[in-house]
């Protein structure tokens, strides 16, 4: 699915899932449109290979340190969507107080500054954001999402890079035309019921 929508080329993105102390992820650099389910690497929580002759995502040291800073979530997908990967490589956070869907399913998304890709300086910074928000922006590396499953992880990067498109062509004709605070108000409290997120600052 990420990749015939678009969210990954052929050598891009990975996907991975938690379950019963197992990491379940996909292969490195092979393209996520042919994967069939004998080429999924099978990691301990640390990181071993215990199943597979393949090896696992050279981004496996992100997707372990979100497992470890939030024990609730069981999946973890990174891609590079063009939107919001274009977001990452401006260093614009996804925002805005115009778009009420976005400010309730997401509040932001920001950026987690720069880190090397393949190495642990990419989740550096990632702790700031990741236990208050889903999905967050990797600086000129594209996009994370964490959810309860892989769809549930996948659907929100989904939703994410469907928000980023519609900012570049509304700022294109323009910009946005904000919500006054009264009304944001109204919406982070719906956030808050459906979610029980505070608003981050």
């Amino acid at each position: 699915m990420m990749y015939a929508k678009g969210m990954v080329n052929a050598l891009e993105g990975n996907v991975s899932i938690r379950e019963d102390g197992k990491i379940y992820i996909t292969p490195s650099a092979f393209c996520k449109g042919f994967l069939s389910e004998e080429m999924i690497v099978v990691t301990d929580e640390l990181g071993n290979v215990i199943e597979g002759d393949r090896k696992p995502s050279s981004e496996i040291n992100l997707h372990l340190a979100l497992y470890n800073l939030r024990p609730d979530i069981n999946s973890v997908l990174h891609a590079h969507p063009p939107y919001s990967t274009a977001f990452s490589l401006a260093k614009i956070p996804i925002k805005s107080k115009a778009y009420p869907e976005m400010i309730i399913a997401f509040d932001q998304i920001p950026i987690v500054n720069y880190g090397t890709p393949s190495t642990d300086r990419i989740h550096a910074g990632i702790s700031k954001y990741i236990h208050h928000l889903d999905v967050v922006l990797l600086e000129k590396h594209g996009i994370v999402g964490v959810g309860d499953s892989a769809y549930d992880a996948f659907f929100k990067v989904e939703a994410a890079e469907s928000i980023a498109k519609t900012f570049v062509i509304t700022r294109l004709l323009g910009g946005e035309d904000e919500l006054p605070d009264s009304e944001l108000d109204i919406l982070y409290a719906a956030r808050y019921k459906s979610f029980g997120r505070e608003k981050f600052i």
